[in-house]
C-alpha cells in the first residue's frame, strides 16, 4: 500500500480541521457581535461561546469534554488502524468526517474554553447554534450508522 493512499484518511481529516477552523475565524472576525441574515427566514450566522457539548449540555466541564473527546479521537484512530483493510469507500469518508469534526471541536476546546458555534436556523426550526465541525459529526456519524445497518441486513 502506497504512503499516500495510507494516510490519505489523516490528509484529508487535516484539510476539513483547517477548513472548519477557517470558518470560526471568519466569524470572530466578521459577525462576533453581529448576526448576519444569510437567507431571510430560515439562516442566520450568530456568534455562540457553546461551553458544553451538543446543546450546550453539560457547560462548566471543559476538562471532561476534553479529555472524553481525546479518549474518543485514539478510540477512532486504534479502530481505524486495526481495521483499515476492512474500512472502504464511504466508510472512510464518514471517518473522515467524525475525526475531523471531534478535532476541530477539540482544539477549540483547548485553545478558547469553549468551542464556536454560528450556524442559526431558530427561525424555522427551534434548535441549537451549531458549527461546520458539529454537520461533519452528524453526517460522519449518521452514515457510518446506516453502513453498518444496511451491511448486517446483507448477512
Amino acid at each position: 500500500m502506497s504512503i499516500m493512499k495510507r494516510f490519505s484518511i489523516y490528509v484529508w481529516t487535516i484539510i476539513l480541521i483547517v477548513v472548519e477552523q477557517l470558518t470560526k475565524i471568519a466569524v470572530l472576525t466578521n459577525i462576533k457581535s453581529q448576526s448576519i441574515t444569510i437567507i431571510r427566514g430560515i439562516l442566520k450566522f450568530s456568534y455562540c461561546e457553546n461551553r458544553g457539548v451538543a446543546f450546550s449540555l453539560g457547560s462548566g466541564h471543559i476538562l471532561l469534554f476534553i479529555i472524553l473527546n481525546v479518549i474518543m479521537l485514539c478510540g477512532l484512530v486504534f479502530f481505524y488502524e486495526k481495521n483499515r483493510d476492512n474500512i472502504v469507500g464511504m466508510q472512510k469518508v464518514f471517518y473522515t468526517m467524525v475525526l475531523a469534526g471531534g478535532s476541530s471541536n477539540l482544539i477549540d476546546r483547548i485553545t478558547k474554553g469553549y468551542v464556536i458555534d454560528f450556524i442559526d436556523i431558530n427561525e424555522v426550526f427551534s434548535f441549537a447554534i451549531f458549527n461546520v465541525a458539529d454537520i461533519l459529526l452528524v453526517i460522519g456519524i449518521c452514515g457510518f450508522c446506516i453502513m453498518m445497518i444496511l451491511k448486517g441486513m446483507k448477512k
